[in-house]
C-alpha cells in the first residue's frame, strides 16, 4: 500500500494516531516523530500530508469535532419540529462527546496552558456555538421561542452536554447520572424546551 494514495487510509491513520499521542502525552510533548511511528508511516509523510505539528492539531480537532455532522444536520436534515431538532442535535453532539475522549483531554488539558495552540482549540466550540445561534435566531423569528439572547442559548444547549462529557468521560464516571443515552439527551432535551419555548 503506497503512502503517496491519498484514498490508502494514510491521513486518516496519522490523524487517529496523532489524537492518542496528543491525549497521553500532551502537545508539547509529543513529536511527530512519535506519531509517524505510531501511525506507520514515515515522518516526510505526515510532513507531506500536514505540513507542521501545529496544522495536525488543527486538523486533528476537526476531524474529532462533531462540527461536520452538526453541519450536515443543521443544514439538510432538521425537519422544524423543535422538539425532534433538539433531539437529533441532542444525539450527535453526545455521542460526539463520549467517543471522542482524546479530543476532549486535548481540549481541557492544553487550551489554557498554550496561547499558541488555544486560537486551534477554541475554533471548534466556537463554530458549534454559532451553528446553534442561527439555528435559535430563526426559531425566535418565527415567534416560536421566547425572546432570549440565542448565543446564549446555543452556549447552554451544548454546555448541558459538555458538562456530562466531562463528568463522565474525564472525571469519575459515578458523578455522572447514570441513566441510559436516550434518557439522558431526552430529558435534556425536555429541560431545555421548557426554558425556552412560550407557555
Amino acid at each position: 500500500m503506497s503512502e503517496n494514495n491519498p484514498h490508502d487510509g494514510t491521513r486518516e491513520r496519522i490523524l487517529k494516531a496523532a489524537a492518542e499521542i496528543f491525549a497521553n502525552q500532551g502537545y508539547t510533548r509529543a513529536t511527530t516523530r512519535a506519531i509517524a511511528k505510531a501511525a506507520g508511516v514515515n515522518e516526510v509523510t505526515l510532513f507531506r500530508h500536514f505540513g507542521s505539528k501545529h496544522n495536525l492539531l488543527s486538523e486533528m480537532i476537526q476531524e474529532y469535532s462533531a462540527l461536520s455532522d452538526l453541519t450536515t444536520l443543521i443544514e439538510n436534515q432538521l425537519g422544524g419540529d423543535y422538539h425532534q431538532d433538539l433531539l437529533h442535535l441532542g444525539t450527535v453532539f453526545f455521542q460526539a462527546i463520549t467517543a471522542r475522549k482524546e479530543a476532549l483531554r486535548l481540549i481541557l488539558c492544553e487550551a489554557g496552558e498554550l496561547p499558541e495552540i488555544r486560537e486551534v482549540i477554541v475554533k471548534v466550540p466556537d463554530q458549534l456555538r454559532q451553528l446553534l445561534t442561527c439555528y435559535f435566531q430563526n426559531k425566535i423569528k418565527e415567534g416560536y421561542l421566547k425572546n432570549l439572547d440565542p448565543e446564549v442559548m446555543a452556549q447552554g444547549f451544548l454546555g448541558m452536554f459538555f458538562s456530562y462529557g466531562i463528568a463522565r468521560e474525564m472525571l469519575d464516571s459515578a458523578i455522572a447520572p447514570q441513566v441510559s443515552q436516550e434518557a439522558l439527551i431526552a430529558q435534556f432535551v425536555d429541560i431545555f424546551i421548557h426554558g425556552t419555548t412560550e407557555p
